[in-house]
């Protein structure tokens, strides 16, 4: 049976939402996107999300409506559902004004918020899914992600970045991650692993390996080594490879795919990229994260000769963080977005105690100091790109800054 899918991003909720509004029907599945915290994060989160509706609560504070023409102009087809305790005509019309197409009273019953969101899909194109009743599963709608992580310079922190961000999605419901260590055997260290095989092993291997598609699944987890957070960990190069007298072309395009089938998220650890092997890695990767520091004026330049690489069709898969982000840093945030031509997608706040213990302990620093500032940003941010549930953890100061 095939229904259709509306999927929704609430945002800035300042009460819970009456149950029952989000029931499925034979004719329309909901699909409920993790809620966004704050205004300024609602952009960052839709090219990952895709939502058809942003259920918006305008009584959180600052400046919704400003948010609510941001996010309409961030994404296309887009529509607005914004709900509040304010009845009066003026904030009505703001509400009109911004371009949303339903404003609900609080306190609100689970009807007329149902009511509301299939009015508006019955004049949307949306997308058809299988669906069997309460056995419907969300993730079967989609592939695995494999998002590359990448940085124009060394030593940017690049790798732990890509450790602890698998760390999270690893540890959340019905999630599963890996991490492709391509540069060298830093994750191994930072998850206190000493990888046997590595990926030439697989690459090396006879034709019974591969099937359309790619590599078989259960190939390509022999190969992997297992940390305890649950995420694989895939080396290049193991203590016992033998490296093959060559490599597959289609190598990276298969792993990739295989990937995508094995978890939910991959991680990739990418060294330095020549322009050659740039235009060949970009097209096969789902997200590209690009790691820089805003402290000095040689990461500005590398990260400016990276970000140049990148083909106009794939820049809205491309999200630019700014790692070990600190107030006396010589760029400040207007001026690197300036000279890059791009917007930053989130700041890390610089904490290189926390860091180094966790190198020195051989465990990512979202496991070993799970409360720090560093931390709970990263827990943020993973979560908003990936669509992973929030939970009840405690919650750090926002510091994405997106668009």
């Amino acid at each position: 049976m095939e229904s259709q899918l509306i999927r929704i991003l609430p945002a800035c909720l300042t009460e819970p939402l009456p149950r029952g509004w989000d029931a499925s029907t034979p004719e329309y599945i909901f699909e409920v996107m993790p809620a966004v915290d704050a205004p300024e994060a609602i952009n960052y989160a839709l090219p990952t999300t895709e939502p058809d509706i942003l259920l918006f609560d305008a009584d959180a504070p600052g400046d919704v409506f400003a948010a609510v023409q941001n996010a309409l102009s961030a994404r296309e087809n887009l529509a607005v559902v914004m709900i509040s305790s304010d009845n009066s005509p003026e904030r009505l019309r703001k509400a009109m004004f911004a371009g949303a197409e339903e404003y609900l009273i609080k306190p609100l019953e689970a009807a007329t918020l149902r009511e509301s969101i299939l009015g508006i899909a019955q004049h949307k194109t949306l997308r058809v899914v299988r669906a069997d009743g309460e056995d419907y599963a969300p993730e079967e709608l989609s592939n695995g992600l494999v998002v590359g992580v990448l940085s124009g310079k060394g030593g940017l922190g690049k790798t732990t970045l890509a450790v602890n961000m698998a760390s999270v999605v690893a540890e959340a419901p019905n999630k599963t991650a890996g991490v492709l260590a391509l540069e060298s055997g830093d994750g191994a260290v930072l998850l206190n692993l000493q990888p046997k095989l590595g990926l030439l092993d697989l690459a090396g291997g006879n034709e019974e390996r591969r099937e359309e598609g790619g590599y078989q699944t259960d190939w390509l987890k022999q190969f992997a080594t297992r940390h305890k957070t649950g995420l694989n960990y895939w080396q290049w190069q193991g203590s016992g490879t033998n490296p093959p007298d060559a490599i597959p072309e289609d190598f990276l395009q298969a792993l990739f795919q295989t990937c995508r089938r094995s978890q939910s998220v991959t991680f990739v650890d990418f060294g330095s990229l020549t322009a050659d092997e740039a235009s060949m890695v970009f097209p096969i990767l789902d997200v590209i994260l690009i790691v820089t520091s805003s402290s000095d004026l040689l990461a500005l330049r590398a990260t400016k000769t990276l970000v140049d690489l990148i083909p106009e069709e794939f820049e809205p898969r491309v999200r630019i963080i700014v790692n070990r982000s600190d107030p006396s840093d010589m760029i400040n945030r207007g001026d690197f977005e300036s000279a890059l031509e791009r917007k930053i997608a989130a700041l890390l706040p610089n904490q290189p105690q926390v860091a180094s213990q966790a190198i020195n302990m051989g465990s990512p620093f979202v496991l070993t100091q799970p409360n720090s500032e560093l931390s709970l940003t990263v827990k943020q941010l993973t979560q908003v790109l990936f669509r992973l549930p929030t939970g009840q953890s405690a919650k750090g100061k926002k510091r994405f800054l997106l668009f």
